[in-house]
């Protein structure tokens, strides 16, 4: 299901290919070290990113976008920055057992290991995720996704 990393799969549900023609001019900075170490940020539309952000991505069609946590930043072979990202899943992206449901409260997402590599274009902005345990409650006036 999950994989080795090394082995070779085919592009997951989450992403299509993006266009070489787009319209948007993104600039990607990444800085590195004296030593060589890269400080894992770069900036997106004037807004730095991290490693350990969660991020809205760009959906397959009208969809919502997707939601994800970047592990890391790597290249490709044309030495272009590409996201390795975590998925977050939405109770609706989520199928059960028939007859099973799922208790979820409004925003709830659902952490997954399932893990993509993916162009930087695909980013659409940062966003907020509250990891609380079961039973803690997201405090009022917090606009954001919640995660148990």
């Amino acid at each position: 299901m999950h994989g080795l990393e090394s082995e070779n799969r085919t592009p997951s549900r989450h992403m299509w290919s993006v266009s070489s023609r787009v319209s948007t001019i993104t600039t990607t900075i990444v800085t590195v070290d004296w030593d060589g170490s890269s400080t894992n940020c770069f900036s997106k539309d004037g807004r730095k990113v991290s490693v350990g952000d969660c991020a809205l991505f760009k959906p397959l069609h009208d969809s919502p976008p997707f939601i994800g946590i970047i592990r890391w930043l790597t290249t490709d072979k044309e030495n272009n920055l590409r996201l390795v990202v975590n998925w977050l899943y939405r109770p609706s992206e989520i199928r059960l057992g028939k007859g099973i449901a799922l208790e979820a409260v409004p925003n709830e997402v659902f952490y997954s290991f399932h893990r993509d590599e993916i162009p930087t274009a695909s980013l659409l902005h940062s966003c907020k995720v509250a990891f609380l345990p079961k039973g803690v409650e997201l405090p009022s006036g917090v606009s954001s996704f919640v995660c148990r």
